[in-house]
């Protein structure tokens, strides 16, 4: 799956970085036993589509919107092992979701990526200049600065607002992993231009947001 867009204040076209990887079907399995869940472990939806848990929250994990479009839907491990189900989306303006977990599964306020485990301390904005990392299931671990904040991207399936623009790189399946500034949660992964060898820009939807819109708490460890 794959999508593009505009970003309006600039006018400038931009290719979706936080696009769906190719996949083929997961199949329905049950429930896994007791298993751990991280902000950046990878899941793939009913369809076959590969993305990344974002951050988890009590009950299940933030993913972006692209990553988990109807209510209901099952998402799997890669394995595929069924996690749970897609429990609420965002409007059509924004690019989060929130997975909630089955039985057996136990969210953790971490993120696990890159063979490195990163504490979530908190949700503290980062103000623009300030250097933020994501971490994605293509390109790893990738950093750069905040650039600026509210943006309005248009995609073709519609225009996006309230995103943050940075300067850091990210390429096709890095879609819904986390954005963090220090221990401090920023956002997910929405969508950005060029590539991580001749770089690029990157969007996130700030996490705040659905925090507040669906009323989930962020999970967090010392």
């Amino acid at each position: 799956m794959s999508r593009r867009f505009v970003h309006v204040a600039v006018r400038c076209l931009v290719v979706a970085a936080g696009l769906l990887g190719a996949a083929g079907p997961a199949s329905a399995s049950p429930a896994a036993p007791q298993t751990d869940v991280y902000g950046g472990d990878p899941f793939r939806t009913a369809a076959g589509g590969r993305c990344a848990v974002s951050f988890t929250v009590e009950g299940g994990f933030l993913t972006a919107r692209q990553c988990a479009s109807q209510v209901g839907e099952p998402v799997y491990t890669p394995g595929g092992q069924r996690m749970g189900e897609v429990a609420a989306i965002g409007p059509a303006t924004s690019d989060y979701a929130f997975v909630r977990l089955d039985a057996g599964w136990a969210p953790v306020g971490k993120i696990r990526a890159g063979g490195s485990v990163v504490p979530v301390a908190g949700a503290v904005s980062a103000p623009v200049g300030a250097g933020v990392c994501r971490y994605g299931n293509t390109t790893g671990w990738r950093c750069g600065t905040v650039l600026a904040k509210n943006v309005t991207v248009s995609y073709a399936g519609g225009v996006l607002h309230g995103l943050t623009r940075t300067s850091v790189c990210s390429e096709p399946g890095d879609s819904g992993g986390p954005f963090m500034a220090g221990s401090q949660a920023q956002g997910i992964t929405s969508g950005g231009s060029g590539n991580c060898t001749a770089g690029g820009t990157t969007y996130f939807q700030p996490v705040a947001a659905p925090l507040a819109a669906l009323g989930l708490t962020l999970l967090t460890s010392p």
